[in-house]
């Protein structure tokens, strides 16, 4: 509903409104749209008074049906109340000052969510520009005295409203306001939706929103608003999207967004956008400028469609322009780019190449578009192949990776690389993540990106544009109309039918990439580049050149290469997973219908069905009015053939019936509507640390599967008696079990972790199991090829298609997963991994003594630290009752006194917590957390670790310091992650970057050491006789794969290559401890 409708009036603005709180006021509530919680009694029995031409709108019975949905019931209320306004106003276009006064009074109490609170200082100016538009002069001239009537009375001054009340039916009802300050909109659904029903607005200043719904979603709805300047909103949904629907909004200025509305939702326009028809004029204005900008690039295109003008075209690109920088593209056709590899996908269907302004293949076109699609396919293609080949002609490209992919698979083999511009905005800028991502059209139409460009010309700098902008369409629903989906054609369609447009789009990629090369290397080049902490001679770009470049085409090399799985394996596993899993679930079906019958049938995967099941009349979080049903149906397939009561045969679906089990469970986590959460972490704390084989099924129940049978009888025998069990491993589920019925707990939290054991097997099979079996992935040879990126703002790679960076943590990997990844036959695998890389890592940045001399001592470094944390733990080791490593002897079976890591296995567990938590930054709250003791106690035992080890807080200090002042902070080599964002007065904010200030230098520059060892494995002349590859890098490990008989010596040179990473050398103060192995597979590998 409308502001117009019912939630603003005022004394003295014309044309006066019909009183709508009346039609309002004798519609039942559950009808009311503005409110969407029950009001007090008290409202219920206010009345309105219609005076001066105002009666109350009578409530039409026919419109209200109690069965019916209340959507109906309030179009039809709306509908009568808007047809009944618009007949007042042509009755009487200025109203009554007494009509409008009277509402005030009357319904000064209706101070409550969904109506708009003005401030008393609000300014309304006078003279004629008091009705600025939709207002004729001579109306103006008419109402003149009025006006200055309305103004001269101090009691009718908008001010008053907000002390008064708040039901101000229209702020512009035909006129237009200069300026309101709006203090505070506190509404539901809808409130305060239309601030401007037709005029003009030409500031609003609105201070805080804390509404839920699509409030104020339309501040301006027919008319104009000049200014609005939101300080603070503070609600939920789709608020202030669409802040002006058909008018125009001048400026609007955001200062602050706290709530569930992303600010990039505000919308920003120029003046030019007034009224609907400007609007539509406007959007006719961009198509003409979208088509004018296409025209002058087909005039720069030379299309080639035929083997002659092929010859011609490769004969001046390998002679004449041989010494230029290429910038090449392709367009691929039948391949799904989010699911299917490029490796054996895809079809290229054309593919361009701009070589600079001043290159002229003929009647002075600079770009090259190639017709591989209908222009003579494969031979046309394959006459590039001496360009694309030629190692010494320099060819960039954007996301080289799948370029190169689709173009070998034609059997041609790329060389000749000189850069990917995705890397180098990533390297130039790492937070752009956060600032439209690192895509062509992202990156060509910031003109902060853009402006190392070198133009000729203004307009010369045409960014990217997108086939949705260029070729969308709306799907055309049933009825003829258009619908709000866009739709594009496949694009081969779209070059043969749009053939025109189409080469103007697939240019311009080649065109915006060597624009975007050219202010990349320009930008790189401006930027110092500095090799732990200290200058070297050159610039970021030559960073680029030296490391990111050699790394992105190794990267592209390793993905073709691929890692090859065995499907029979995978398919094993699957069944032993889906069996073991609906085991899982039936157990805990069984011990849950002991206290519901109901939840025998239920889906164990269901979020809804589990959240009813345990929290059933549990109160939101966010909103304590609303609260779970006890008991709720629900819908399921009747696997089991029920048949239900008046029924013959069993039915497809079946209802069950389900409530909560038990009261007062604790819930800890929560969604982000407010609801406890049931998913793995939260289930957890629930079960606790417990086996989730417990025998606790009634003997009359009976068995569900001879599976089950078989695990429940196997572990009748090994179940302890109760009073031999410390209760400390149980999760918060025991106590509330426990309070019901004694001995419950137990049960109860074991079959809670039977149920974490499905969500882990799930988790496993649709993330692992299932995946690794797809043709997506692989090739014709039936190797995994995954992408792999630099897209992280450390500097890691990621995976994706399949994430291989993902894999399940060992003592987690219950299916052995990674002995799916096997070497082809005669040859073996090298899995070889740093030992305690980031630790290292932070020992040399920190200049940290004690690590350092842990270091180069050797042995257990976790031991090393809670020795040093713990005084009773140094007196036992130096009394020798424990041994703080043991190196065994030939014939020696254990050690002749305890180990450390034995008999201190709980203080040695933190000193290995806090070891990587500190190097990651993380703080006491989030480790109390982690150990479930105090902040204070958390923050004590840290403050042990840092006893001994001042450097690395005061390392810590300063690299805070330079992120605050710096916005950045910098890696071993010299890469920076930028902190745009540190200006921001926001306390989560600032701890999030001091954070991430700790943890880069220390991640990233693992990363950096990962990279230089893997350039120097694969430049390394004798592996790559031996015919070595490398296949992978997860972090710190990398595995490569290669002839049998050749693997012990290959290993040896890949432990070297990691060893002394830097050229044959290692420039950190410690060792980099590397740990390989040959076998054939990741998992004996490991």
């Amino acid at each position: 509903m409308a502001l117009g409708f019912s939630s603003i009036q005022t004394s003295h603005l014309r044309p006066s409104c019909p009183s709508y709180f009346s039609l309002f006021r004798s519609c039942p509530r559950s009808s009311r749209s503005l409110w969407t919680r029950p009001r007090p009694q008290a409202y219920a029995a206010q009345a309105d008074v219609g005076i001066s031409g105002n009666p109350t709108i009578p409530f039409n019975p026919v419109h209200y049906n109690p069965e019916r949905k209340s959507n109906d019931n309030r179009k039809a209320w709306r509908h009568e109340a808007w047809a009944l306004r618009k007949e007042k106003v042509k009755e009487n276009p200025y109203g009554s000052n007494i009509s409008c006064r009277v509402n005030i009074e009357t319904y000064t109490p209706e101070r409550n969510e969904g109506s708009l609170h003005l401030d008393d200082k609000l300014d309304v100016k006078s003279e004629a520009s008091f009705y600025k538009t939709s207002v004729t002069d001579d109306q103006i001239s008419e109402s003149y005295a009025n006006i200055h009537e309305a103004e001269a009375s101090p009691e009718v001054q908008l001010g008053k409203a907000h002390g008064e009340g708040n039901n101000v039916d229209k702020v512009n009802g035909y006129g237009g306001i200069d300026k309101i300050k709006v203090d505070k909109v506190n509404g539901y659904r809808r409130g305060g939706q239309n601030v401007s029903a037709y005029g003009a607005i030409d500031k609003i200043k609105v201070n805080k929103v804390n509404g839920h719904g699509r409030d104020h979603q339309n501040v301006s709805a027919y008319g104009r608003v000049d200014k609005i300047k939101v300080d603070k909103v503070n609600g939920y949904g789709q608020d202030r999207q669409n802040v002006s629907a058909s008018g125009g909004i001048d400026n609007i200025k955001e200062k602050k967004v706290n709530g569930h509305v992303d600010a990039a939702h505000v919308i920003q326009r120029d003046k030019s956008a007034k009224k609907p028809s400007e609007t539509k004029a406007a959007t006719a204005v961009n198509e003409v400028d979208l088509r004018e900008k296409l025209s002058s690039i087909y005039d720069k295109v030379l299309v080639v469609n035929s083997v002659p003008d092929a010859k011609k075209i490769v004969r001046m690109l390998t002679d004449q322009y041989r010494h230029l920088v290429h910038a090449c593209d392709t367009e691929v056709a039948n391949i799904e780019v989010k699911l299917e590899t490029p490796v054996d996908h895809g079809e290229i269907i054309c593919f361009s190449i701009y070589s600079g302004p001043d290159v002229d293949f003929g009647n002075g076109k600079s770009c090259v578009w190639v017709d591989v699609l209908d222009g003579g396919g494969k031979e046309l293609l394959m006459e590039f192949a001496p360009f694309f080949e030629d190692p010494s002609i320099k060819k960039v490209w954007h996301n080289y990776s799948f370029d190169n992919h689709v173009i070998e698979n034609y059997g041609i083999k790329l060389s000749g690389f000189h850069a990917d511009t995705m890397h180098m905005a990533r390297l130039w800028d790492s937070s752009r993540r956060l600032k439209g991502g690192y895509s062509l059209e992202a990156l060509s139409h910031d003109p902060k990106v853009m402006s190392g460009a070198q133009l000729s010309d203004e307009k010369d700098l045409i960014g990217k544009i997108s086939m949705k902008t260029i070729f969308g369409r709306k799907k055309v629903k049933k009825d003829g109309s258009d619908g709000k989906v866009t739709i594009i054609d496949p694009v081969d369609v779209l070059q043969r039918e749009k053939r025109k447009p189409w080469i103007c789009y697939s240019a311009l990629d080649s065109i915006s990439t060597l624009k975007l090369y050219e202010s990349m290397k320009n930008q790189l080049s401006k930027k110092e580049w500095k090799i732990d902490g200290k200058p070297e001679p050159g610039t970021m770009f030559n960073f680029y050149e030296k490391y990111w470049r050699p790394f992105g085409e190794l990267l592209v090399k390793m993905e073709t290469e691929g890692m090859l799985v065995n499907r029979d394996y995978l398919a094993e596993i699957e069944k032993l997973a889906k069996a073991e899993q609906e085991i899982a679930a039936n157990r805990f079906r069984r011990w849950a219908s002991r206290y519901c019958p109901d939840a025998n049938y239920m889906n164990v995967g269901s979020d809804v069905q589990l959240r009813q099941l345990l929290f059933g009349g549990i109160a939101n979080r966010k909103d304590s009015n609303q609260f779970l049903p006890t008991e709720k149906t629900f819908r399921v397939p009747n696997i089991d053939g029920v048949i239900e009561e008046g029924k013959n045969t069993a039915s497809k679906f079946r209802n069950i019936t389900l409530h909560n089990i038990v009261s007062n469970l604790p819930a800890e986590i929560y969604t982000a509507s407010g609801w406890p959460s049931v998913g793995g972490d939260a289930l957890k704390i629930l079960s606790g640390k417990v086996s989730s084989e417990f025998h606790f099924v009634d003997d009359d129940q009976g068995d569900v599967g001879d599976a089950c049978e078989t695990v429940d009888a196997e572990y009748l025998g090994t179940q302890e008696d109760m009073s031999e069990v410390d209760i400390s491993a149980y999760g918060t589920a025991f106590k509330a079990f426990e309070k019901e019925e004694k001995g419950k707990g137990r049960e109860a939290c074991h079959a809670i972790a039977a149920l974490c054991q499905v969500c882990s097997i799930d988790s496993l099979i649709s993330n692992f199991i299932l995946p690794l079996q797809s043709s997506n992935i692989s090739g014709k040879n039936k190797r995994i090829h995954c992408s792999l990126n630099i897209n992280t703002e450390t500097g890691r790679l990621s995976a994706r298609r399949p994430n291989l960076q993902n894999q399940p943590a060992l003592e987690k990997d219950r299916y052995k997963i990674r002995q799916a990844f096997v070497a082809a036959p005669g040859n073996s695998l090298i899995v070889a991994d740093y030992g305690q890389l980031e630790l290292r890592i932070l020992a040399h940045l920190s200049n940290c003594t004690s690590m350092l001399d842990a270091f180069k001592a050797g042995g257990d470094f976790h031991s090393r630290t809670a020795m040093n944390m713990y005084q009773h733990i140094r007196d036992a080791v130096e009394s020798e009752e424990v041994l703080l490593e043991w190196d065994p002897q030939p014939g020696e079976e254990k050690p002749p006194v305890p180990l450390l890591k034995d008999n201190f296995a709980s203080e040695r567990r933190k000193a290995k917590m806090l070891n990587f938590s500190i190097a990651y930054g993380k703080t006491p709250v989030g480790l109390s957390r982690d150990w479930k003791v105090s902040v204070q106690e958390a923050e004590n035992t840290v403050k042990l670790w840092y006893k001994e080890r001042q450097e690395v807080l005061i390392w810590q200090e300063e690299r805070k310091k330079e992120a605050i002042e710096n916005r950045c902070v910098h890696t071993l080599l010299g890469r920076a992650r930028q902190f745009p964002a540190v200006s921001r007065d926001k306390r989560a904010l600032r701890g999030h970057i001091e954070r991430a200030a700790i943890n880069t230098p220390v991640q990233g520059s693992a990363a950096d050491v990962a990279m230089c060892a893997m350039l120097e494995i694969s430049k390394n002349a004798r592996l790559n006789e031996l015919g070595w590859r490398l296949l992978l890098q997860v972090h710190d490990e990398v595995i490569l794969e290669g002839p049998s008989e050749s693997a012990e010596e290959a290993k040896k040179l890949v432990v070297e290559c990691m060893s002394f990473p830097f050229n044959g050398r290692n420039n950190l103060k410690v060792d980099l401890a590397v740990d390989a192995k040959c076998a054939q597979n990741w998992y004996a590998g490991k």
